[in-house]
């Protein structure tokens, strides 16, 4: 009976000098939630750190579609995972969708591409420093 209980602590002891994986040592990936709503974006301006890997959430919270068009900030990005074809983002009412990537540093306009949105003040600004 002895040598199990000294096999287990030994056991234990090996278990817990084993280094932590890579993933749990890696920090979260930084979240910006992009709202789409009836006619703004937000935040607005949006904000991002150059050369830092981030979660964009976009969120249409309006009863209607709207885009979030920015061809040159996705041009400029490199996207690691999700889709921008032609650069942007369509959202059907209520949908959301995720894309992770790596902002350059720049301003870029963006603008919603539904007839009159942008007229109506559906436009902000990405501001990666």
């Amino acid at each position: 009976m002895n040598h199990l209980r000294i096999a287990a602590v030994a056991l234990a002891a090996a278990t817990l000098a084993l280094p932590a994986s890579d993933v749990a040592a890696q920090p979260a990936r930084p979240t910006v939630t992009i709202t789409l709503a009836s006619h703004y974006f937000q935040p607005s301006p949006i904000y991002l750190a150059g050369g830092v890997p981030v979660r964009l959430v976009f969120v249409n919270r309006s009863g209607k579609t709207h885009e979030f068009d920015a061809p040159e900030f996705f041009a400029a990005a490199r996207i690691l995972s999700g889709n921008a074809p032609a650069g942007e983002i369509e959202l059907q009412k209520g949908r959301s969708t995720t894309i992770d990537l790596v902002p350059a540093r720049g301003r870029y306009k963006v603008h919603c591409g539904q007839p009159f949105h942008t007229m109506l003040g559906m436009k902000t600004t990405v501001v990666v420093s």
